[in-house]
């Protein structure tokens, strides 16, 4: 009997390793494929392609906003919030943060609307939010604003979007304004990013 639990212990020895590679092996590749079906058809395009180029404003996180809207190619892409929601959007303290901590320059153009807001950070390096409009259902509107979305935890169907735009507009004046927007989660807006510390 002894012989045939050495013998056992010996075969135990030598396969218990074969048999958990395997298993592990395929506990792994199942992992990965629930996974990418999961995320599949989440985001229709690679955002995360390392292709955003951030800019130090000197913010006193220390948070970097990228230089540009993302683009797909040299079109600026639009979103749901849904989709932007998956990628580094900036949060409404990392906008209070840039909003406080720079200095703002509106560019408006002989129609009174707004063409650009220039971001100037504590250290003198820039940022620039052109006039961007956003798609209400698959028409762009409102393409004289600036509109970006910000992270949003409340529930419901309404989501938190930067807005830029010539306040003094209907009085014929340039007096561009920001203000924090609660906007159709459906609408698509153009996606800033943010990388924090």
């Amino acid at each position: 009997m002894e012989e045939l639990r050495e013998k056992a212990n010996s075969y135990v020895e030598e396969n218990v390793n074969n048999v958990l590679k395997e298993a592990f092996a395929k506990v792994y590749a199942d992992g990965y494929r629930d996974g990418y079906k999961d995320g599949k058809g989440k985001i229709s395009i690679d955002l995360q392609d390392g292709e955003s180029k951030y800019v130090d404003l000197g913010l006193p996180s220390g948070t970097k906003w990228s230089s540009d809207y993302e683009k797909d190619d040299d079109n600026r892409i639009y979103l749901p919030y849904g989709k932007a929601e998956l990628l580094n959007i900036p949060t409404q303290g990392q906008w209070e943060e840039l909003i406080d901590s720079c200095e703002w320059e509106f560019k408006i153009d002989n129609y009174n609307d707004l063409v650009e807001a220039r971001c100037v950070g504590p250290n003198g390096n820039v940022i620039v939010f052109s006039h961007t409009g956003k798609k209400n259902y698959s028409e762009l509107t409102e393409e004289w604003e600036v509109f970006f979305w910000i992270k949003d935890n409340k529930e419901g169907n309404n989501k938190n979007a930067v807005h830029m735009f010539n306040r003094g507009k209907q009085n014929k004046q340039k007096n561009g304004t920001t203000d924090i927007d609660d906007l159709f989660c459906g609408y698509k807006l153009p996606v800033r990013l943010v990388k924090a510390k």
